[in-house]
């Protein structure tokens, strides 16, 4: 019987994750609050949907290049016919404001404003600290092992205590190096938002990549 090269990796994958003992929640979102303050610079590319109305929203993909304390530059790869080819950067040291481009046009946000809100909450340290907010006090369930587009993964499962925002999260981090691949926030209402996480990489930027 033949076996594809993609599926043996797989096969590969998955005995790698299933060959180790499962970690506690807790270990586990602490391995990866670890990955987090050892990364500097980075660049990675997800896909996001939230739930409008009764149903999930369309697929929107961004990418997002980040330099430590708060450098950043990202990408709108698809949302809307006005916003995909956007780039929108922040650099604190040029300018106050976020300033956006797209071809010839201009335009500049308050950090505050309520348009580019996910805009600095997208990197790697912000989302794995809102994460562990919503960890502390929650009820987790036993992690378990799962492949997920391809990688073998631990899916972290844990209910907030009462009071925040989401009723269940689930995160599933990979087993080989501890980064999100996939994060999902239930509600109330069932699921309300994903975000698949399709490839990243550490990478050496200088404060001058953050510039037009």
């Amino acid at each position: 019987m033949k076996i594809g090269l993609t599926a043996l990796m797989m096969v590969c994958a998955c005995l790698l994750a299933f060959g180790q003992k499962a970690p506690s929640a807790q270990e586990a979102m602490s391995k990866l609050a670890a990955k987090s303050k050892g990364i500097n610079s980075m660049t990675w590319k997800w896909e996001y949907q939230k739930r409008d109305g009764d149903k999930m929203g369309s697929k929107e993909v961004y990418e997002l290049e980040f330099l430590k304390p708060n450098y950043r530059r990202m990408t709108i790869i698809q949302r809307d016919f006005f916003s995909n080819g956007a780039v929108l950067i922040y650099n604190s040291d040029e300018d106050s404001k976020v300033n956006a481009r797209k071809g010839i046009i201009k335009r500049s946000y308050e950090t505050g404003d309520s348009e580019i809100d996910g805009f600095f909450r997208s990197d790697l340290p912000t989302v794995v600290k809102e994460l562990q907010e919503w960890f502390k006090g929650a009820k987790a369930d036993p992690v378990k092992s799962e492949m997920q587009s391809g990688k073998a993964t631990w899916l972290v499962s844990y209910k907030p205590a009462s009071g925040k925002p989401y009723t269940q999260v689930k995160v599933w981090l990979d087993a080989k190096d501890w980064m999100p691949r996939r994060i999902e926030l239930y509600d109330a209402k069932g699921l309300y938002s994903l975000r698949l996480y399709t490839s990243y990489n550490v990478k050496s930027f200088t404060k001058d990549h953050f510039k037009f």
